[in-house]
């Protein structure tokens, strides 16, 4: 009717849509960036440390190898989140280091008074990052992380393993949330 030939339409049609999704994916990007949307974790340390070196926390708890557990965790963080690299004391621009201060367990469930079925354990540990240049530059005390495990009745050695996976995962959860907590503040 007005000049248009048969198909036009259609091909009008296609040619607004893919217009509409040009616009669309020009615009929303410039509008996430704009209002300083970030991912959480994506920062990473201070500019500058680019080699990092993380210590052997302290085992501040009764908890025997506490600090070897959290402290590969920590390392196997930084290894899949860390944009640098991690390196020997010698050679690195900053060090992360801290301790384990804390292992709480309490009894959730039980049977009569003295039969705890179920354990909650706390596990609490404090961090500082140094550059080697300036001294320190950031620490977080009290993190800290929970969970629970079974305890198996007349089973010392099942209980001991169910509390070790407990810890493993905590050490794992604490690792995270530092990784995170030292991207977000900077």
């Amino acid at each position: 009717m007005f000049g248009l030939k048969p198909g036009n339409g259609l091909r009008a049609s296609r040619t607004a849509a893919v217009m509409m999704w040009a616009v669309i994916a020009t615009v929303c990007p410039v509008l996430v960036i704009s209002c300083g949307y970030r991912f959480a974790g994506s920062g990473g340390p201070p500019r500058g440390i680019e080699k990092l070196y993380i210590a052997l926390l302290d085992n501040k708890t009764t908890e025997s190898g506490i600090d070897i557990l959290t402290t590969n965790a920590l390392k196997n963080e930084f290894i899949h989140k860390y944009r640098g690299v991690l390196v020997g004391r010698e050679t690195a621009t900053a060090i992360l280091s801290g301790s384990v201060t804390g292992i709480r367990t309490e009894t959730v469930s039980s049977r009569g008074s003295l039969t705890s079925l179920e354990r909650r354990i706390y596990m609490t540990i404090d961090l500082a990052l140094k550059s080697t240049a300036s001294g320190q530059i950031w620490f977080a005390r009290g993190i800290t992380s929970s969970d629970t495990y079974t305890v198996v009745s007349g089973d010392k050695e099942a209980s001991e393993r169910n509390k070790r996976d407990v810890l493993q995962d905590l050490a794992g959860r604490i690792a995270e949330v530092s990784f995170h907590r030292l991207s977000d503040d900077f």
